[in-house]
């Protein structure tokens, strides 16, 4: 049913206007004839200034998360989903009369995305990063019996370790041997995201095969220097689009629950 007074959804993060999200969720308005909502971006670079973010927007009754604050919103929130909590990072915020409550849809977008495109081959996964999509990747492989490694600039820190709950490497550690007995990689990072769109990790990407499985979750571009560079080793590759609309779908159930 269509709430009688007009609402804002968005997304907030920062760097935010590269984001899809807005055509994703008016095409979704407009399937549902819901012309009293509108989906907006929120570039807020530290959470610092959220509390004075919601004094100035009171109109709004949702909100995606994006990077990098999928972890660090945590102690602005009254709840967070059981999932949520189990991994420490949401994406999808929902106003209530007690405070904001937080969900994780990047688990229900990820493995829907990524599900067709696993073989047997793929028992082990290098996952690069160590932010909050990173979490949802990791929850989703383990629950699907791939182990995982965590792959950062730190290396293997106390604090990494502990994060994620994973063994994590450095980019540097990153050997033959190493891709050779990790045929999924997962790109978990912004590097690569427009408008930056030259930057890469340092994966050994020669070291690549065809019987690798290289994921970005960035979409914009469609093919980052990663995949692209990837691709041309002979792996599958496999970008971010489809988990952000399945990730955006859950996000909307969650919001029509809520009463949106």
């Amino acid at each position: 049913m269509s709430s009688p007074n007009p609402h804002v959804l968005g997304v907030l993060g920062h760097p935010v206007e590269h984001s899809q999200s807005p055509a994703l969720f008016a095409d979704m308005f407009a399937r549902e004839g819901r012309s009293d909502l509108s989906y907006r971006t929120f570039d807020l670079p530290n959470l610092d200034d959220f509390e004075r973010f919601l004094v100035r927007h009171p109109e709004v009754a949702g909100l995606n998360v994006t990077v990098p604050h999928k972890r660090d919103i945590l102690p602005h929130l009254c709840e967070v989903s059981p999932e949520a909590e189990a991994l420490g990072a949401v994406n999808t915020l929902v106003r209530t009369t007690n405070g904001w409550v937080g969900h994780n849809t990047d688990v229900w977008g990820f493995q829907r995305s990524i599900q067709p495109f696993l073989a047997n081959r793929h028992e082990r996964a290098l996952v690069l990063g160590t932010g909050g999509s990173a979490a949802a990747v990791h929850h989703v492989l383990s629950g699907l019996g791939i182990d995982t490694v965590a792959v950062s600039r730190h290396g293997n820190s106390a604090d990494n370790t502990h994060a994620l709950g994973r063994p994590c490497v450095g980019y540097h550690e990153l050997s033959e041997a190493m891709l050779k007995h990790h045929l999924l990689v997962v790109h978990c990072t912004p590097v690569g995201m427009s408008p930056n769109t030259e930057g890469m990790v340092e994966v050994p990407v020669s070291f690549l095969t065809p019987d690798h499985l290289v994921v970005d979750l960035i979409y914009t571009p469609l093919e980052t220097q990663l995949l692209r560079k990837a691709r041309e080793q002979g792996a599958a590759t496999l970008n971010g689009a489809d988990m952000l609309r399945l990730q955006a779908e859950k996000a909307w159930e969650i919001w029509k629950e809520a009463g949106v």
